[in-house]
């Protein structure tokens, strides 16, 4: 780690890597949290490579204004990974600096990184003219993930939300449907990029860069007034009723996470029917099948996982398990690290194996 004072507030720091001593991260920083930044660790997977030695993507020319894009080169099976990166470049949401002082802070971050990097940088969408801001400023704008840094509560500093571009992972464009997600993970200041669905060969890799549950017409809004582009994926370019219907559904989902019935309220409500949350789900999870929104589909599946559980079903509890590990194996580890237990011995590993149907024989 190394740091150079950039302003009164903040400073240029420098984050290296021993699994990529080559690809080093320059942050802009409130000097204060400085002590508590991660020394890296070695990030919990590392990319997977072909037997040709080759990721399973190349990065390509994605159409007529949507600059380059990551396309598979082979079948990426549902959950899989795809790529571990870290980020170039790492600042705050919010910098309290102007004139040539934010100026200077932001172009120092590209200053520190090697030339090569430095370079792709450079190359990075930017949807800032340069008299709104400078290069590197309008390159966060533009492409920056949003990240953690897990800073205590008593750090009386302003600056808690920060942001950070990836070279390869940002060169994923935006689907209202998308079939990838990324995880970030603090420890190895590292992100994951993992599929939410299997992904054919030759079929772009996308993300999401807002909230797709959201009517067609506030994404697009979204989409244009802070990335300068008009979405034109399958799901915004649906001829109306199929558009009035995917809004209506997206709406539905929107509201369902926050309104949907819960293993946990059902589970020992014997007033409820056996199948009350899992009908419930079930047309929950083929909604979203038909919208395209695997991401959303984790908590259905487990809850639907555990009512199979309850009710002592092993061959469905199973099933669900497969799936829900499927799900979260770079999402959740530590819930992929508790499906995985349940799956070695259900009946003994699984709390109250089998109650509901335990409770109804005796009724």
């Amino acid at each position: 780690m190394s740091s150079s004072p950039s302003s009164s507030y903040f400073t240029t720091h420098t984050l290296t890597y021993l699994d990529a001593p080559d690809s080093p991260t320059s942050l802009l920083v409130d000097k204060r949290i400085v002590p508590y930044l991660p020394i890296p660790k070695h990030p919990p997977r590392l990319t997977p490579l072909g037997e040709d030695g080759t990721t399973c993507f190349k990065i390509r020319p994605a159409g007529p204004d949507k600059g380059l894009g990551m396309f598979a080169t082979r079948h990426i099976p549902t959950g899989s990974l795809i790529y571990v990166e870290h980020p170039a470049i790492f600042a705050p949401a919010e910098v309290p600096l102007t004139g040539k002082a934010r100026s200077s802070a932001y172009h120092s971050l590209s200053e520190v990184l090697p030339q090569h990097r430095r370079d792709e940088l450079h190359t990075m969408a930017n949807c800032r003219s340069p008299s709104e801001c400078a290069l590197e400023e309008g390159i966060l704008c533009t492409n920056a993930l949003a990240l953690e840094l897990g800073l205590p509560d008593d750090i009386d500093i302003e600056a808690r939300e920060y942001g950070g571009v990836f070279l390869t992972i940002n060169r994923c464009n935006h689907s209202c449907g998308p079939n990838a997600a990324h995880k970030w993970d603090l420890a190895s200041f590292s992100t994951s990029l993992y599929a939410l669905r299997p992904i054919a060969p030759g079929e772009e890799i996308t993300i999401i860069y807002t909230d797709v549950t959201q009517s067609r017409d506030t994404r697009r809004a979204r989409l244009s007034s802070h990335y300068g582009f008009t979405c034109l994926c399958s799901f915004c370019t649906l001829p109306s009723p199929l558009l009035e219907e995917s809004d209506a559904t997206r709406a539905a989902l929107r509201d369902w996470r926050h309104t949907r019935p819960t293993f946990t309220g059902w589970a020992t409500d014997l007033c409820r029917s056996d199948d009350f949350v899992l009908q419930s789900h079930m047309d929950a999870l083929t909604l979203i099948e038909k919208e395209n929104l695997q991401g959303m589909a984790s908590v259905f599946v487990r809850d639907v996982c555990l009512c199979w559980a309850m009710l002592g079903e092993e061959d469905e509890f199973k099933k669900w398990a497969e799936r829900l590990l499927e799900l979260c194996e770079i999402r959740d580890t530590t819930m992929a690290r508790e499906v995985r237990g349940w799956l070695v011995d259900p009946k003994s590993k699984v709390p109250k194996w089998g109650w509901r149907k335990k409770q109804r024989t005796r009724m």
